[in-house]
């Protein structure tokens, strides 16, 4: 026993961490959303006629807001570790549902549009890789300077002026499907649901639907991976591990699999954050697609100081963000073993 959790302490001790960050930024939600300026009490009351005390403290105690800030605590720890997120006084439905409902199609669209990044990436990376000319590597390395300089909302509105407005290629905004195909749901993702209920007037539907939003990601964000990933083949492709390999006599494709391993630590890194940022970040573009995921739930839990939905949101945003930063250490440790705690490697 002693044996394999020596060998195995790299991973296993980011495992017991996992739930302790999460709880501790579950407690930091609930006081952060303490400080949102308003009254949630009163919002919930008609306050055209004046109202009670007693009416006040049974609206307080209806949403979780009566007693003292540490008895709020309590509660909200003892209904958090059941699973219970409470109940949404904007909808009356369980937070829990109203998020479970948005996640799925917020998550598949901010996946789709991080491979996209993905696969554009690698295909820089080879022909970085693969090319000698220095106006080639001079241009791909200006393309990961542009990172963070366009911002994704003006590329999907010059996106629906030229390709909807102008050469009308594809539908317009007004949600995922269609109105009048009928689909229907299983998981809860969109595309998936259409492929497993055979619905194929649907999967054509979503698919045109997703792809100027897919592209916007893809446009917006590479800059942001490439930039990481560039700086890795930088160092490595000239790395002595990469020289052996060469005069080791090995294959061109491992050489290149050798070198990429080694140089995607940063860009893996950067792919995780970008990802925990866009499942609670994406909401403009689901806004202009008329697409409503879970960004617009947070949005619409501001607008009605819905206390608990807002709560509920940054719970689940920081859990979601927490585990795919805990995924990018294994990964990262993975790729390169050298990066496991307590790893010595011999030079």
């Amino acid at each position: 026993m002693k044996k394999y959790l020596g060998r195995n302490r790299w991973w296993l001790v980011r495992t017991g961490w996992l739930p302790i960050h999460i709880a501790f930024f579950a407690t930091v939600a609930f006081f952060l959303v303490r400080l949102v300026p308003g009254d949630p009490v009163l919002a919930r009351l008609d306050t055209s006629g004046g109202y009670t005390k007693a009416e006040y403290n049974a609206a307080a105690k209806s949403i979780g807001l009566d007693g003292s800030i540490w008895h709020q605590l309590g509660l909200f720890w003892s209904k958090l570790i059941q699973g219970n997120l409470g109940v949404s006084p904007v909808t009356g439905r369980p937070v829990w549902t109203e998020l479970i409902s948005r996640l799925p199609s917020t998550v598949e669209l901010v996946t789709l549009g991080l491979v996209g990044s993905i696969v554009l990436s690698l295909a820089l990376a080879m022909l970085q890789l693969r090319s000698s000319s220095p106006t080639v590597h001079k241009v791909l390395r200006g393309y990961g300077r542009i990172a963070g300089a366009v911002p994704d909302f003006a590329v999907a509105i010059l996106g629906l002026v030229v390709l909807y407005t102008v050469l009308r290629v594809i539908p317009a905004p007004i949600g995922r499907v269609t109105p009048g195909i009928p689909t229907r749901t299983l998981t809860g993702f969109p595309l998936l649901d259409d492929v497993l209920t055979a619905s194929w007037p649907a999967l054509g539907s979503t698919l045109a639907h997703y792809a100027l939003p897919v592209l916007v990601i893809i446009v917006v964000h590479t800059p942001n991976v490439w930039k990481q990933l560039t700086l890795g083949l930088q160092e490595q492709a000239p790395a002595p591990s990469t020289l052996f390999k060469i005069a080791s006599g090995a294959t061109r494709p491992a050489i290149y699999r050798s070198v990429l391993r080694r140089a995607s630590a940063s860009a893996v890194v950067m792919l995780g954050a970008l990802f925990g940022g866009l499942i609670g970040g994406v909401v403009v573009l689901e806004q202009i697609f008329g697409f409503g995921g879970l960004g617009q739930f947070a949005i619409n839990s501001v607008d009605n100081l819905d206390f608990l939905g807002l709560q509920g949101f940054l719970i689940v945003i920081a859990g979601i963000a927490l585990i795919v930063y805990f995924l990018v250490d294994i990964v990262n440790m993975l790729l390169d073993p050298r990066r496991r705690p307590g790893v010595r490697v011999d030079a």
